[in-house]
């Protein structure tokens, strides 16, 4: 009689189980590991430096989150600013710092002490100051960063691509001091402006040049100084007296371009001095600017008492890309994705880069501001957070 085989069933199911354990095991492992390597990573380079990924790794839980969704509502009189954050919203009040999550979600809320304070911000990352305050805070979409505080109040700051950054205080016995920080916030350059008034800076994408605008009166005639300095060196690379012009922001959208708006004039400069492009127009006409993370520069100007805008596009070589004309006074203004964004007479409307119109979207009469994120549009009207898209 042939022997039968005896199958033990218990010891399959333990063979099965372990491999069901060993499989859910991977994907904990994994993750762990990455955080490991991310923790090691920060050790070595820096929190700034991996601000970007530790942020996107924090914002998975909020997938499965609930948030309130747009619109979110505000609280207008306590609210100084709002302003994109990489993909986010940041909105800063006159007593703490919050982003909003993809759903109106609160991703980060923590508390100022300073009154009336400003941020810029920039890939991901943005710096709150205050003109009353020697205090500077960096801050990504998740965390605070690090701060530093200066021997006076300071009056602006810009941050980089790569997290270096810099701030403008005032000082006794000199105008202004300007500082660069690299991304460990240790200082890399100094500068101390005697005759001028530093009213603008703006970092290169590696933070190792910066444009300097500083103002003064001479001969009852009001003018900028512009410079570019290189900061291994303290004498700048290019310095230019520009009469009966008030340089208002600067960009750096390259490392061979700074595009300077005035209030008559945007000059658009290479790194060694050399004129690249230049716009003129009224005085007083200057209204509205925004740059995006790619390097191109918008510059609006209103036209005939405010009856039609005039939008220049200039790329991040400093070349003209467009020019957009808009019916009326434009309220908001945003460049990202591809898209200039404006907000005008109860509308929204959207071009691409060539200057063509793509969308066109009802808002309500009071729309003030808008922002461009992960290619939606955001309006900030009623006192509310609207978002289009």
């Amino acid at each position: 009689m042939k022997e039968e085989k005896i199958i033990d069933l218990s010891k399959r199911r333990r063979k099965l189980n372990y491999k069901k354990i060993l499989s859910a095991l991977k994907i904990p492992i994994v993750i762990l590991a990455v955080v490991a390597a991310l923790i090691l990573s920060a050790r070595l380079v820096g929190k700034v430096a991996m601000s970007n990924i530790t942020d996107s790794l924090r914002q998975i839980k909020t997938i499965f989150s609930k948030g309130e969704g747009f619109p979110y509502e505000i609280a207008d009189e306590d609210v100084l600013k709002i302003e994109a954050i990489g993909n986010r919203i940041l909105i800063l009040s006159e007593d703490s710092s919050l982003v909003l999550d993809s759903k109106a979600g609160e991703l980060l809320r923590f508390q100022l002490s300073n009154a009336k304070s400003k941020v810029t911000t920039f890939n991901g990352r943005a710096l709150i100051y205050s003109n009353g305050s020697q205090d500077v805070i960096m801050q990504s979409k998740t965390e605070q960063l690090g701060s530093i505080k200066e021997d006076g109040a300071v009056i602006t700051a810009a941050i980089s691509k790569n997290g270096w950054f810099a701030t403008v205080y005032a000082s006794e016995g000199k105008h202004s001091v300007l500082t660069v920080y690299n991304n460990k916030f240790e200082k890399e350059f100094i500068w101390q402006c005697a005759n001028e008034r530093i009213n603008a800076v703006a970092l290169s994408p590696d933070g190792k040049s910066v444009a300097v605008s500083a103002m003064s009166v001479e001969n009852a005639e009001i003018y900028s100084r512009f410079m570019i300095f290189n900061t291994k060196e303290t004498e700048p690379v290019y310095d230019s007296k520009v009469s009966s012009t008030l340089f208002l922001k600067l960009y750096y959208p390259s490392k061979d371009t700074v595009v300077a708006v005035g209030d008559n004039k945007t000059l658009v400069i290479g790194k060694d001095g050399e004129k690249k492009n230049e716009l003129l127009y009224a005085e007083n006409s200057f209204s509205l600017s925004a740059s995006d993370e790619k390097g191109n520069v918008a510059v609006c100007c209103s036209e005939f008492g405010g009856t039609r805008s005039v939008i220049t596009v200039f790329k991040k070589d400093g070349s003209t890309a467009c020019s957009i004309t808009v019916q009326g006074e434009i309220s908001g203004l945003d460049i990202g994705s591809n898209k200039v964004a404006v907000t005008v007479g109860g509308e929204l409307v959207v071009y691409n880069l060539k200057g063509e119109e793509k969308e066109r979207f009802q808002t309500s009469a009071n729309a003030e501001q808008v922002m461009i994120c992960s290619g939606k549009f955001f309006t900030v009207e009623d006192g509310k957070i609207c978002k289009y898209k």
